[in-house]
């Protein structure tokens, strides 16, 4: 069987929904699939493909700006054919089984021919940012195979479009984010993960952790992320810009008792999952994308998400308490390893296989 996932524009920075899709890619080529993976050009704009044309040619003449055409942050499998600056559905591959993996890409593919291939959408996130509430919503309704990651998504969809899709949820590779409960050393530390989105609130997680300063004196925060970081931090703050993936399991996550995680909207944060079976503690505003794995007081803390003194007081209980941070770090760790890239694969297949095949 022939799978073609469709992304956004490739920019070759880490993205945490594109590093999903190739984990996926990497697992369907050890499974004898073939894949192809093709990036848009001109993502983020409903564009009408006479559009998409014109702003390719003036990216071909040097006026505009091109995607990246490789992909250096992460390690696919040699097999993987890979397409960049896909201007119109016809330029995508025929394939038996071809996958929209977000809402741009999901109106791209619902004007390709069939014999590009079954058309699917696997939704990760409610992406309301690209082009507003109603464009989103509408993406849930092209006749596409829905397929959702997580159950407050699952519940949307429904909602919005009439039919319930399948669960594929998403998963860690512990292969490299080891378990790591080695956390005496880690003392008052703060992981936070610096982000341009607002939805991430990363100036909040610093309204918060200031706050928590005043009554932790020796608190350290590991501010990490690929954006231009804040201007004029404190000294008790560490930036890690663009870091290593190795230097981020050890240093940051493996350094931090807590993993601070204020986001308003995540489709399924895989930095909790990274931080979370790195021995970090989840701290994390109480909403649907962080609920099917941190599970109140027993894998972690949700908190009101507006309320910064809650978050105070739910860090220092991991901090002061004893028993409830060994609890929530061993048991966090244990959710984390119930998650593996093998059984999602599986039900993927399925799917595919089903509809597909």
């Amino acid at each position: 069987m022939k799978v073609n996932f469709v992304l956004p524009g490739n920019e070759d920075v880490p993205v945490g929904g594109y590093k999903v899709i190739y984990q996926y890619a990497n697992q369907l080529i050890d499974r004898g699939y073939e894949v192809t993976i093709s990036f848009m050009y001109s993502p983020r704009f409903n564009h009408r493909d006479w559009m998409r044309r014109l702003k390719f040619l003036g990216a071909s003449m040097g006026v505009l700006k091109k995607n990246n055409n490789q992909v250096s942050w992460y390690q696919l499998n040699q097999s993987i054919s890979m397409k960049f600056n896909v201007v119109t559905p016809n330029q995508l591959e025929d394939a038996d089984v071809v996958v929209a993996t977000g809402v741009e890409t999901s109106y791209f593919i619902a004007k390709a021919n069939k014999i590009k291939g079954e058309k699917y959408y696997f939704i990760q996130n409610y992406e309301t940012w690209v082009n507003g509430n109603e464009y989103a919503d509408n993406s849930f309704r092209l006749g596409l195979n829905n397929i959702v990651i997580a159950t407050w998504l699952q519940e949307l969809v429904t909602d919005k479009c009439g039919i319930t899709p399948p669960i594929v949820p998403n998963f860690l590779e512990t292969d490299f984010f080891i378990p790591n409960k080695e956390v005496d050393q880690r003392k008052h530390s703060v992981a936070l993960l610096n982000h341009s989105e607002p939805s991430k609130r990363t100036s909040f997680g610093l309204q918060v952790l200031e706050a928590l300063k005043k009554e932790v004196p020796d608190l350290q925060v590991n501010l990490f992320g690929v954006w231009d970081m804040p201007e004029k931090l404190p000294e008790w703050v560490n930036v890690f810009k663009n870091p290593t993936q190795l230097v981020l399991r050890d240093q940051i996550y493996g350094g931090s008792s807590v993993y601070l995680l204020p986001s308003l909207l995540e489709g399924w944060s895989l930095t909790g999952m990274e931080a979370m079976v790195s021995g970090a503690v989840v701290v994390a505003s109480d909403i649907g994308g962080v609920r099917d794995y941190v599970i109140n007081n027993e894998t972690g803390l949700l908190i009101n998400p507006n309320n910064i003194n809650d978050f105070v007081s739910a860090i220092k209980n991991v901090f002061f308490d004893e028993a409830l941070h060994t609890k929530l770090v061993d048991n966090g760790i244990n959710k984390i390893l119930g998650l593996s890239i093998e059984q999602s694969t599986t039900k993927l297949c399925d799917i595919f296989e089903k509809e597909g095949g």
